[in-house]
């Protein structure tokens, strides 16, 4: 049971925007403050981070259609225009209901700048479903990976430009640390990656591994200090061989 930190009420619909790059300049350095003493904030935007990561490398980049572009901007400009109309603080809930935790697409999707942040997402999704229509990717290339961690199921699913390790059953770093990416090539050193993630409650994880794979032997999993390291300090937990 995590306890909340000081000011949780305030700042608990922060993770999202905060995440996404949309909090105003005036309140990111309070929420990054509020992180780093509050666990339950600390632990959604660690989970939510995966996501966030994973999402612009998660598909290929596919200009949309200017007619689907037109037709959110149209949405977003005229949203933004009610709310400059009904005024200042519109877009707070009432009083009575602050103090109820909101989820992920709670009362900040309502602001301006998060509905932009939101509008690019759709575009995203917008040029994935055009590239979809027009024929999508071929199915991946599936590889078991092998782990040290007991009863975990992992594949790594190859793709041209962008991979994903799939894990299912994975325990959670030990300690305050966390799991990093690596790419072996052959006769080099693991080489690091930025990406960093932890495991779901349930033990799940989606984890894009960016870039092709191609000249690459193994994808490695070890569990580093929080920000991850320049050489790997522990033992792979995960071995994904691609060959």
């Amino acid at each position: 049971m995590r306890t909340p930190g000081p000011d949780h009420e305030r700042w608990a619909d922060a993770v999202g925007s905060y995440l996404l790059d949309a909090l105003p300049p005036e309140e990111r350095d309070g929420f990054a403050s509020h992180l780093e003493a509050c666990p339950v904030c600390r632990h959604d935007a660690e989970e939510l981070g995966v996501a966030a990561d994973a999402l612009p490398l998660s598909v290929p980049l596919v200009p949309p259609p200017a007619a689907l572009k037109d037709r959110i901007m149209s949405v977003v400009e005229s949203e933004a225009e009610l709310l400059a109309a009904a005024g200042r603080g519109a877009d707070e809930p009432p009083r009575e209901r602050a103090s109820k935790r909101r989820g992920f697409l709670g009362g900040w999707l309502l602001r301006p700048g998060i509905a932009l942040a939101c509008a690019a997402v759709l575009l995203v999704a917008g040029g994935l479903a055009g590239s979809l229509l027009a024929g999508g990717d071929p199915e991946p290339r599936t590889v078991v990976a092998q782990t040290t961690a007991p009863g975990a199921e992992v594949r790594l699913e190859i793709r041209d430009e962008a991979s994903t390790l799939v894990a299912r059953g994975m325990p959670a770093p030990p300690g305050d640390r966390i799991y990093q990416v690596w790419i072996k090539r052959p006769g080099r050193d693991p080489e690091p990656t930025s990406v960093l993630w932890s495991t779901r409650d349930d033990g799940s994880a989606e984890v894009a591994v960016p870039g092709s794979l191609e000249g690459v032997e193994a994808v490695l999993v070890t569990d580093e200090p929080q920000g991850g390291s320049e050489a790997p300090t522990a033992a792979p937990v995960i071995t994904a061989e691609t060959a």
